[in-house]
C-alpha cells in the first residue's frame, strides 16, 4: 500500500509562485514554505499495487473521538504512469502571440482544459480520453483510469475539483496551486502569475462586497 505525495520541487514551485505573485516581489522566493499535499483537507489519492497492477483510490479523512480515521470512498481506476518527453510551452502549444491576453480573456475551465491537454501532450499520453464536461478520465475501453504525472494524479476527482475552482475566497492563490498540482499539472511560472493576477481581482471584488455587522 502506498500513499503518493507531492514532491517538494513540484508542489512548492507552484506554492512559491503563488507567494511571489501575491507579494509581487522576487524576495518572496526566499521565504521557506513547507506544505503537506492532499487534494483538500479531507481527502487524498492512495495508490495500491495488487498482483503486479497499480490502482488508485480516493481516501477521505474524518475525525472521531478516537482520533483521525481514513476510509476509501471510491475507486479511481488503474494508474497509467506517464513520463515527460517534451517541454512545449502553453504559448507554443496553442500558437499564442499574447499569453497574458489569453489568460485574461478565457474562463478558468477553458484554461484548465488547455493546461491538461498540454501536460498530456508533453507526457506523450496515448489511449486516454478526458471528458471535461463530465469530468471523467477514461481508457479506450471506457473504464475510469488515473494518469500519474509530475507527482500528481489526473483522475475524475482531481479533474472535477479543478474545474469547480472559484477564486472568490482564494486571495493568495494557494488553493489554486493545490488543485492544479494535485491534477498533475505544473504550469509555467508566467502562466501561474497571470492566473493569480486574474483571480486576485475577483477575490478583492468579493471581499469589497462582503458586509460586516457588529
Amino acid at each position: 500500500m502506498e500513499k503518493r505525495e507531492k514532491s517538494s520541487w513540484t508542489f512548492n514551485k507552484a506554492r512559491s509562485t503563488a507567494v511571489q505573485a501575491s507579494a509581487n516581489n522576487s524576495n518572496a522566493f526566499r521565504k521557506p514554505y513547507i506544505f503537506a499535499w492532499c487534494l483538500n483537507t479531507m481527502a487524498f489519492v492512495r495508490v495500491k499495487r495488487i498482483n503486479g497492477g497499480t490502482y488508485a483510490y480516493l481516501v477521505e479523512n474524518s475525525w472521531t473521538r478516537k482520533g483521525a480515521r481514513q476510509k476509501v470512498s471510491r475507486y479511481l481506476g488503474r494508474v497509467h504512469a506517464a513520463e515527460r518527453s517534451k517541454s512545449e510551452s502553453l504559448a507554443a502549444f496553442l500558437n499564442l502571440s499574447d499569453l497574458g491576453k489569453y489568460v485574461r480573456d478565457s474562463d478558468f475551465p477553458a484554461i484548465a482544459r488547455d493546461l491538461i491537454r498540454l501536460e498530456l501532450h508533453n507526457h506523450g499520453v496515448k489511449g486516454v480520453s478526458v471528458n471535461f464536461q463530465e469530468a471523467s478520465v477514461l481508457n479506450e475501453g471506457g473504464k475510469e483510469v488515473t494518469v500519474a504525472m509530475n507527482q500528481g494524479f489526473l483522475c475524475s476527482h482531481t479533474l472535477k475539483s479543478l474545474l469547480k475552482y472559484g477564486p472568490e475566497e482564494d486571495y493568495s492563490s494557494y488553493k489554486l496551486a493545490d488543485l492544479i498540482t494535485a491534477a498533475g499539472v505544473v504550469p509555467e511560472q508566467d502562466v501561474f502569475i497571470e492566473l493569480h493576477g486574474k483571480f486576485r481581482a475577483k477575490s478583492e471584488d468579493a471581499a469589497r462586497s462582503t458586509e460586516f455587522y457588529y
